[in-house]
């Protein structure tokens, strides 16, 4: 049992008339007949709320998006007893953000149901605490009643229940924005259909010879659109990537456009998706492949993804993809490129994977660091110092490098996406869509 704040205050109310009561003989006689009362009433609230049972607990799902809000229920009925308010404390691990501590319980008849949201801020397996709920009936005391014991297991994925609703935004904010045209386009006729007889027309570097000769008619392959193109998402697993922004680092950030762009890419283009992972431990590969079942072990294996401390290994990973990568493919390679000197130590390697593939570099910008820049100018003359000073210049110095970055990039024939963390989802499905759309691999 514990008091509550109104125990207290009738306490005082009934010490300040006995107070009164040593000038006043009445008001003591009153004094004790509300002490009285206050007893009694002590009495009967501790009665009712040892009386009280409950029955019912938390309601979640099995696995819970990452940087998501996801939706937590707790009810429970009344069995025996009467209860007039209680509130809610649920222990969650500190991973799982939540803005308010004490959450009060709507009451329907002898239900009453508590509905909150949490955000996971780190991918694995978890145990939940115990949901405690605190009911009080006349409010004078009130009970702690464990509802939900400690010991619920739960995992939180890659964002994952909203990617077609994510899927079909971007889609439709890009036809608002650059038009739906449909215009015909040089097609990548690669894979072959049949061969048939020259009609005029046709083009002579088609021509069959063998089957010209075979067949005393001129003859010419038949080809079609090549329709399953290959997608993979490349992710460095290293030091660099695990800066944090908006509470998930940037590993997370891209794990999450990575699953996003799978999905588009497997359930409404119909592409072979892979996965690559690359740190200073060694490299994983997840060779492209269509259909539902590799969607499944892509989540899996973005699920398992560590945090590798140390510089990853970029010519390894040339290696990797000169053996598994036979065809041309469209590779998004997450990686933070913090300055020109480190990307001058690793283009000739980004060089290489473009000269077979179209190659589009995901390097992620920092909104604090603009703001940081910018302080010095829109700030007052009286609060511009030399160290404010000091730090804007530095800041914007690292600001024009993430420029210089994509400008040298772009120079060298390799797309380059720089995005703020918290749209990269956004922004890789949309970069996907335009290439994509002009068939640029």
């Amino acid at each position: 049992m514990f008091l509550k704040k109104l125990f207290f205050i009738i306490l005082f109310a009934i010490a300040a008339v006995s107070a009164f009561g040593v000038k006043f003989d009445a008001l003591y006689g009153i004094a004790l007949v509300l002490l009285c009362l206050f007893v009694v009433a002590s009495l009967a609230d501790i009665v009712l709320l040892l009386l009280l049972r409950i029955d019912g607990g938390r309601e979640i799902v099995s696995k819970l998006d990452l940087g998501e809000e996801n939706i937590f229920s707790v009810s429970f009925k009344i069995t025996r007893g009467w209860l007039k308010s209680a509130y809610l404390i649920d222990e969650l691990p500190s991973e799982f953000r939540r803005t308010e501590s004490n959450l009060p319980f709507n009451r329907q008849s002898s239900i009453f149901s508590c509905r909150y949201s949490v955000m996971p801020s780190r991918r694995g397996h978890f145990l939940l605490g115990s949901s405690l709920v605190y009911a009080s009936c006349l409010g004078l005391f009130e009970r702690r009643i464990i509802l939900q014991p400690e010991g619920q297991e739960i995992d939180v994925y890659p964002a994952y229940s909203r990617l077609r609703e994510k899927d079909e935004q971007v889609r439709s904010r890009q036809n608002l924005t650059m038009g739906n045209h449909k215009r015909q386009l040089p097609a990548n006729k690669t894979e072959f259909r049949d061969i048939r007889e020259y009609v005029k027309g046709d083009d002579i570097r088609t021509i069959n010879w063998k089957a010209s000769a075979r067949t005393g008619h001129v003859m010419v392959n038949e080809y079609e659109d090549e329709r399953s193109q290959h997608v993979i998402n490349v992710i460095d697993c290293g030091t660099a990537m695990q800066r944090t922004f908006n509470s998930l680092s940037l590993q997370d950030h891209a794990i999450n456009a990575s699953l996003l762009v799978s999905y588009s890419a497997l359930e409404k283009e119909s592409d072979c998706v892979g996965i690559c992972s690359y740190g200073p431990k060694g490299i994983s590969f997840l060779p492209p492949r269509a259909g539902k079942p590799q969607f499944n072990s892509i989540m899996q294996q973005l699920y398992a993804l560590d945090t590798e401390y140390g510089e990853s290994d970029i010519e390894q990973l040339c290696l990797v993809i000169d053996r598994n990568v036979k065809r041309r493919s469209l590779i998004f390679l997450y990686t933070e490129i913090p300055t020109i000197s480190v990307l001058e130590r690793q283009l000739q390697f980004f060089k290489r994977i473009s000269t077979r593939n179209c190659l589009v570099i995901v390097n992620c910008l920092d909104r604090e660091l603009e703001g940081m820049a910018d302080r010095y100018i829109k700030g007052k003359q009286k609060s511009r110092t030399h160290s404010l000073c000091v730090e804007s210049t530095l800041a914007k110095d690292m600001v024009n490098q993430k420029q210089l970055i994509a400008d040298t990039l772009q120079q060298n024939g390799i797309y380059c996406l720089s995005i703020h963390p918290e749209s990269l989802s956004f922004g890789i499905l949309s970069k996907y869509i335009e290439l994509k759309a002009k068939r640029a691999w």
